[in-house]
């Protein structure tokens, strides 16, 4: 029978190692007929272990070997983009507007793809090979329509860029930048996780391990932020012909078109789209509303030179 069949709608989403088992397992739910429209992939997942709960059925879990058999036969849209952030600069909304289109799966910072990436116990050849299994598998066609499929990864994942690049050569590769103070300001009504000290670790964050911050969440995301920016300078200056550079302060809608062309991802309903970036990335509910400017204490100027380094010579090239 062929993988399409008996996996149809169900996708992996969670790795974790079993101590007892001592070996590594793989949790799977099955979406039914629920399309990836949550701003992020664990929203998604959250939503069905509720109905799953509502109807007593069992966890689904599996080795990473029947992952591996699962994507060599399955029927999936190709990898179109990805998308990489310093965070709260657009990519929820790109990533959502672009849902909006049936031809277009999205994988909004899914767990598992972080899981693989930074499993410290596994072999290089390990982590590619679970990593492209599980975007096969992610990506598969669950429709009659898809064509596309868009991940966006975790903010932190910049600093795996040279790992990706080199399993996904020719795929392009979507950069999101903001202004620090801006970014700042955001984490500051609403901390995202790896601005809390302790949530992501620090060598996955490339920051000084032995720094402490003292419960000082703004010193510390600022110095997390300059390490973004600084790896995005890095990887601007290689100029590979894969990667595109967008800012939040060159307007939301300029963003759209610009991964749009960049991606070869045709935008069908224009109107659609515009009417979902009248709200907010994570609620349709809630109206879009311009973030203030920020208060002075948001300004770390060592944060604000790295992004104005890569923002200028961004504009050169």
């Amino acid at each position: 029978m062929k993988p399409d069949l008996f996996l149809t709608n169900w996708v992996p989403y969670q790795l974790f190692r079993s101590e007892e088992e001592e070996q590594w397992i793989l949790n799977w739910m099955d979406l039914e007929d629920r399309k990836m429209m949550e701003p992020f992939f664990d929203d998604t997942i959250g939503i069905c272990r509720f109905r799953r709960r509502e109807k007593k059925r069992l966890p689904s879990v599996s080795s990473p070997e029947f992952l591996l058999e699962a994507a060599a036969g399955i029927t999936h849209a190709p990898l179109s983009a990805f998308v990489f952030h310093v965070s709260r600069c657009g990519s929820t909304l790109l990533s959502q507007a672009f849902g909006e289109d049936d031809e277009n799966i999205i994988i909004a910072e899914a767990p598992l793809l972080d899981q693989i990436l930074s499993a410290t116990d596994l072999t290089e050849a390990e982590r590619k090979q679970w990593f492209m299994a599980a975007v096969k598998v992610l990506g598969q066609q669950r429709n009659s329509v898809a064509t596309a499929q868009i991940i966006k990864l975790d903010s932190w994942h910049l600093h795996f860029y040279d790992t990706l690049r080199s399993w996904y050569p020719d795929t392009p590769f979507f950069f999101l930048l903001r202004r620090p103070d801006e970014v700042l300001a955001s984490h500051g009504k609403q901390p995202g996780i790896h601005t809390v000290p302790g949530m992501v670790s620090k060598q996955l964050l490339k920051i000084d391990p032995m720094k402490d911050y003292r419960g000082d969440f703004r010193q510390f995301t600022a110095d997390v932020l300059k390490g973004f920016y600084e790896q995005a300078y890095r990887i601007q200056q290689l100029q590979h012909p894969k990667n595109a550079f967008a800012d939040y302060g060159d307007g939301i809608p300029e963003m759209i078109d610009r991964f749009s062309n960049f991606a070869n991802i045709q935008i069908k309903d224009r109107e659609r789209i515009n009417n979902r970036l009248k709200y907010h990335s994570k609620s349709t509910k809630t109206a879009f509303q311009k973030d203030r400017v920020p208060e002075a204490k948001y300004h770390y100027p060592d944060c604000m030179e790295a992004y104005q380094q890569l923002k200028k010579s961004n504009e050169r090239l």
